[in-house]
């Protein structure tokens, strides 16, 4: 003979006539297998109620001074996990209400109860109740995961806040002028951290140094990659003043070193203050623009252009040209070009040209300024969709 599950019930009921009605139900129901505890008065339901004793609680309403309610709302209060079923007198609409508001998972109205409507009653509670535990346990679990993530999340943002301070101290800050020019920079990552990267090095008293580069990708590998990129550069610029050279062995010790599909661009020049001259070379970066102070032209300072840290073998080229006083030499990131609006345009270089072209009597920091402004302008509320480096140089 098949075995039927074993209900636990505890009625609270103070008229034994409706314990044994109750009872002779339950006896009826062919699908459980019930055991009945009945208690008459509220006060020692109080001090008999124990979650794990029983599967399903049946309140009457009607207890004396205190009612059903107050009962529910003490098993609540206790933390007593179990369906309660409430019994009405007659059917009073408000009290069915505000059962069903404190907690419970049923009512039930003497008189209109047969075995069939105690069982679908029963089997409702247990079934509703089931669910609701498993909803409980699966808001707690999710609740604990974004405990978890919330605490994942702010130890990562710290770890990114102190790399972003140190990438910010990997970039020149303090100094705006040294012997011949004057500079300014603007450093626009997409998130934290980028993979740009900018120096201005005095290399003796005679010879300024500037780079800027950029790293393929973006976020915390490019911001490392950048940083060991600086600490090669930093290595080699004080002992060669030549760009081609110094690209040529910072791509040698790169390689070694370089990830898969990671390579960097970059643009170095040596500014010569005596001689007012400017030797640079290109890797794979885009050109610098000139701004020519006399005749209020803007050019732009090019050659070809291999990558770094891609191959060994890259041969890289060097060009030099006549600067004078007041001229004045922009540096960046293809960030800046890249940049587009709301229509998908991209940034057009003839306003930065522009800009250039009424940049004689201007600051180098009043330059950058109008870059990034006429940029920001330009492309509006559109994201940021790459690392934007402006290194400005004045010739003074």
């Amino acid at each position: 003979m098949e075995q039927r599950p074993v209900v636990r019930i505890c009625l609270v009921d103070d008229d034994e006539d409706y314990y044994i009605i109750t009872r002779d139900l339950l006896s009826e129901i062919s699908s459980f297998s019930f055991q009945i505890t009945w208690i008459n008065t509220f006060e020692k339901a109080l001090e008999q109620l124990d979650g794990a004793a029983f599967d399903v609680f049946v309140f009457d309403y009607s207890l004396g001074p205190k009612n059903g309610i107050d009962l529910l709302r003490a098993v609540i209060a206790k933390k007593i996990r179990i369906p309660v079923i409430m019994l009405t007198g007659h059917g009073d609409r408000e009290i069915d209400m505000e059962a069903m508001m404190v907690g419970a998972a049923d009512y039930l109205v003497k008189g209109k109860i047969d075995a069939t409507i105690l069982e679908r009653s029963i089997r409702y509670a247990i079934e509703h109740f089931k669910t609701l535990e498993e909803l409980r346990t699966s808001r707690d679990s999710l609740r604990t995961t974004s405990q978890q993530l919330e605490k994942a999340l702010a130890s990562i943002n710290e770890e990114l806040e102190t790399a972003r301070r140190v990438q910010k101290s990997l970039l020149p800050h303090n100094v705006e002028t040294l012997p011949g020019i004057e500079f300014s920079a603007a450093y626009l990552p997409t998130g934290f951290i980028g993979g740009d990267m900018y120096d201005v090095v005095q290399i003796d008293d005679t010879h300024v140094a500037f780079l800027v580069i950029d790293v393929c990708g973006h976020g915390v590998p490019a911001a490392l990659i950048s940083a060991m990129a600086k600490v090669s550069f930093a290595r080699y610029l004080p002992k060669n003043p030549s760009p081609m050279a110094v690209f040529s062995q910072v791509n040698a010790e790169l390689c070694a070193f370089m990830p898969e599909g990671r390579y960097i661009t970059g643009f170095l020049a040596v500014f010569d203050v005596e001689k007012k001259e400017l030797v640079f070379s290109r890797a794979g970066h885009p050109p610098a623009a000139h701004a020519n102070a006399l005749s209020g032209t803007v050019d732009y300072f090019s050659t070809g252009a291999p990558l770094i840290g891609a191959f060994t073998d890259s041969q890289f080229e060097e060009a030099s040209a006549r600067v004078e006083e007041g001229d004045v030499i922009v540096f960046y990131t293809d960030g800046l070009v890249e940049s587009v609006n709301a229509e998908n345009e991209r940034y057009p270089m003839q306003d930065m040209e522009k800009i250039l072209q009424g940049s004689r009597r201007k600051s180098a920091k009043t330059v950058s300024a109008s870059i990034i402004d006429s940029l920001k302008k330009f492309t509006g509320t559109v994201p940021q969709g790459d690392d934007i480096t402006v290194l400005v140089v004045k010739i003074l």
